[in-house]
């Protein structure tokens, strides 16, 4: 997708309520933070050198930078911060040694990064709107949480992870998807990492996430043993777009990278293409939450879900995010219901057996938790007509989640998507996980209410 994809995605889908005159998920957003991941930005390849902030780093780079000199072209600037809650500072894609200046250094710095000179110094906008730096390329990896697992192995980078969290490492409860991470050493759990694991065979670079769900002291942690710290949006926002091909050329797997970015193309390129001239307001109402009692915040994965599949969420119509009721569902009266599958999660990169004993949990936990999940909806119209969609937490937050894109589109639509799905997540899984087959989860990840009523009816879960 190019940049003017990327931005018709953003401004047509996410406008925000009358008279707010922001975008969601840009960096002018006035209307929900202004700061938060790679995402905020205009191009998808999240690196300060991009100077005309496209998915490319090439000599047109070269070219913009010197017209900014020359007072030919106007740069772009971000809001981003030098350190973690530390002041926010002005930045552009086109001051490669982020100095402040745009100049002839500049230029000579990003002639580098085209010509992908080892060992240079690169910068890029990372997870939580920090100006990250890391050595190029970066090789050997230690990695935390299944959306970053899941990342290497799109970059087809498995074989150069040397450490591996607790949830993959030492038989961990992850460990059954990530076969290819089999001989990395453990290194202990992603929220307080065990640095001396590293010491005498450093891994190039750690991938990590957001702050708020790693390490947060981990780039001072690491710098000492001269450890890179990548934090990159592989769940947050769900659109790993971005991520994907920022990692791809910091770690000089481009051609994986802008591979998978096709992929996701051919869904986000079709919905924005078609909704393109539809109002925010004339777009289909869509209640998207975990468990169908809260109303969730957005940067989870859950709501920018719906935004990137062309529908309005309840924080467009002015609700609140926290908890909420059978009632209150009721009384929002949202178009569609979206809400995941069940509380302990079930199905791909979750909780695991054979296909049909995980369908059946599935089913159960759907029926017969407390004030959750089918609790949580049934007084509402969208429950009595049928417009519930169940979703399983691996193929909507993360890597795959296009897919789940897909399958919201076409259903919140009527006939204007017909996306095959079902092809899709085929593809995904022939793709990144050989080891499995689409028959292990097919039905088992997404499924519409009336699917999920016939098969509790027949497996007596509930009663006709």
């Amino acid at each position: 997708m190019n940049t003017k994809a990327i931005i018709a995605i953003i401004a047509v889908i996410a406008i925000v309520g009358a008279g707010a005159g922001a975008v969601v998920l840009t960096h002018n957003n006035s209307n929900h933070e202004t700061v938060r991941n790679s995402n905020n930005l205009d191009g998808r390849l999240t690196v300060f050198g991009n100077a005309n902030n496209d998915d490319f780093l090439d000599s047109r780079d070269v070219e913009f930078v010197k017209k900014v000199i020359a007072g030919e072209e106007k740069a772009t600037y971000y809001t981003c911060y030098k350190t973690y809650g530390g002041s926010t500072v002005q930045r552009s894609f086109c001051d490669a040694n982020v100095d402040g200046k745009i100049d002839q250094a500049d230029v000579d710095w990003i002639k580098n990064m085209v010509d992908r000179k080892n060992n240079m110094l690169l910068y890029f906008y990372d997870v939580d709107g920090v100006i990250g730096s890391c050595t190029y390329p970066l090789t050997t990896s230690a990695v935390g949480y299944k959306s970053n697992y899941e990342a290497l192995l799109v970059l087809g980078e498995a074989d150069l992870c040397k450490y591996s969290c607790d949830q993959v490492g030492n038989s961990g409860s992850y460990s059954k998807w990530y076969t290819a991470y089999s001989s990395a050493k453990c290194y202990g759990s992603r929220f307080t990492p065990d640095y001396e694991t590293f010491i005498g065979d450093e891994p190039s670079y750690i991938l990590s996430g957001t702050r708020a769900w790693f390490d947060p002291d981990m780039e001072e942690k690491c710098g000492p043993l001269g450890i890179d710290v990548v934090r990159l949006p592989f769940y947050e926002d769900n659109w790993t777009v971005p991520a994907i091909i920022t990692l791809g050329y910091l770690t000089a797997h481009e051609d994986p990278a802008y591979a998978y970015a096709e992929k996701c193309d051919k869904v986000y390129d079709t919905i924005a293409t078609a909704i393109k001239d539809i109002k925010l307001e004339d777009r289909p109402f869509v209640y998207a939450g975990y468990a169908g009692n809260s109303v969730a915040k957005m940067h989870g994965g859950v709501q920018e879900l719906v935004y990137l599949a062309g529908g309005q969420t309840p924080l467009d119509k002015g609700f609140s995010t926290g908890s909420i009721d059978a009632e209150g569902v009721m009384t929002m009266n949202p178009d569609w219901i979206i809400i995941d599958q069940s509380g302990p999660y079930y199905g791909f990169l979750e909780t695991f057996t054979t296909h049909d004993e995980t369908k059946y949990n599935e089913a159960y936990a759907l029926y017969n938790t407390d004030a959750k999940f089918i609790k949580a909806i049934n007084l509402s119209d969208a429950y009595d007509n049928g417009k519930v969609l169940f979703l399983e937490q691996g193929i909507y937050m993360g890597v795959a989640s296009y897919i789940a894109c897909a399958y919201v589109a076409n259903h919140i639509w009527g006939d204007k998507f017909n996306f095959d799905v079902d092809a899709l997540l085929k593809d995904y899984i022939e793709s990144y996980h050989p080891e499995f087959s689409y028959e292990d989860f097919k039905d088992i990840e997404f499924f519409t209410l009336a699917e999920l009523q016939s098969y509790a009816t027949e497996k007596g879960i509930i009663t006709a």
